[in-house]
């Protein structure tokens, strides 16, 4: 875990995720509790955690949920990945198709510049990223599933 700190006040924490350390999950210390967040500001600069505890006192030497392994163990394998996925799937175009009613239309009444409209624009950039992310959880999914028929397929050849 490293801690780095931003405009001089905020702290951040990186983590390496349990189990794949290639992955660095970043939370962001605030309202008395860490939190995630997507990346770490531009302008931070790694400090010490004994200059973190000065900024968030224990909080400083709280584990990071990303860094122990999750208390309700998945099952492991190609098959439980693809029930995984398809169940994130579910749960994004779901999002996705509620989300995305009325907002070809909610930009016409916005004032330009106004909270309203910044609102409306960050919406749409989040249903794109959705989007997106469907897609490649999707992708992923028909690769594990074509695998799985390979390796179905050779296990039956052998038997």
């Amino acid at each position: 875990m490293a801690f780095h700190l931003a405009h001089g006040t905020v702290v951040y924490r990186t983590t390496p995720l349990h189990g794949y350390s290639a992955i660095e999950m970043v939370e962001r210390f605030g309202k008395d509790h860490w939190e995630l967040t997507a990346a770490l500001p531009r302008d931070t600069e790694e400090i010490t955690a004994e200059s973190a505890r000065e900024t968030v006192g224990a909080a400083a030497d709280e584990p990071s949920r990303f860094a122990v392994p999750p208390e309700d163990a998945a099952p492991g394998g190609l098959y439980a990945r693809v029930e995984q996925l398809d169940s994130m799937i579910e749960a994004t175009m779901a999002w996705l198709r509620v989300s995305a009613v009325g907002t070809d239309t909610e930009l016409e009444w916005a004032s330009y510049q106004s909270a309203d409209y910044d609102y409306e624009l960050d919406m749409r950039e989040a249903l794109r990223d959705a989007a997106s992310l469907l897609s490649q959880m999707v992708r992923h999914r028909n690769t594990l599933a074509i695998r799985n028929e390979i390796r179905d397929r050779k296990r039956d050849e052998e038997d």
